[in-house]
């Protein structure tokens, strides 16, 4: 079945016709989906113990977002500002979105949800850190993202000063690895950071993300000979 398009743009989804195993044949753009060799999400087995976590240096800090439902997840979108250094390179913040379950496993066992932080390099390069939610107490930055989506029909909600610093796990022990975008057009070369140690939201605050999205996590990929560090 030929995708559905609106507003020019290629229709995909997590389920049916349209769903993960049909992404590549969707549209021309997006045949990595099938092709590619270093396809994210992986799971997270087998790690290599590597070096101290002296190579990410996380400088994010407080500024103005904004709150989106794009259609397949919630996004904020950050004003400028916030950055990583990666092995010596320089990414800045751009946006952070969320997926239920969550899509990286460890050792086979999933997570409730998992938060995406994406960041851009000169010349278009990504990386993103990963951070899993597991069930516990209510986390009040999350809640200030979910009251900030807006109504539908409206084009975005607004967030003064957050601070992203606030999701982070309070150990800073991750894996990495070599992937790709798990959304089309599932784009290669992105570095991985995945966050060993996860955060905590509130049954009710999954619910209420589930609520929006049921589903909205891609498959586990295959690693094809790829090796996952753990540094710790």
């Amino acid at each position: 079945m030929d995708a559905q398009r609106a507003g020019g743009e290629v229709y995909w989804s997590y389920q049916g016709d349209t769903g993960p195993d049909r992404w590549g044949g969707l549209d021309p753009s997006f045949s990595v989906c099938d092709t590619g060799v270093e396809q994210s999400p992986v799971d997270l087995a087998g790690a290599i113990p590597a070096a101290a976590a002296d190579g990410l240096d996380i400088r994010w800090q407080p500024a103005e977002a904004r709150v989106a439902d794009q259609g397949h997840t919630v996004q904020v979108e950050m004003a400028g500002g916030s950055s990583i250094v990666l092995e010596g390179r320089r990414y800045s913040l751009r946006q952070f979105h969320f997926h239920s379950p969550a899509e990286h496993t460890v050792e086979g066992g999933r997570s409730p949800m998992e938060a995406h932080f994406v960041h851009a390099a000169e010349g278009g390069d990504l990386a993103v850190i990963a951070i899993f939610m597991e069930r516990g107490e209510s986390e009040p930055n999350i809640q200030r993202i979910w009251e900030a989506v807006p109504d539908a029909g409206a084009a975005s909600g607004t967030l003064a000063r957050f601070d992203p610093r606030s999701l982070l796990p309070a150990a800073r022990a991750y894996f990495r690895y070599s992937g790709s975008l798990t959304t089309p057009p599932c784009s290669e070369a992105v570095s991985w950071v995945v966050m060993a140690e996860p955060i905590f939201v509130s049954q009710a605050q999954l619910d209420a993300f589930a609520a929006l999205h049921p589903l909205n996590a891609r498959p586990v990929q295959p690693l094809n000979g790829r090796s996952i560090r753990l540094h710790r």
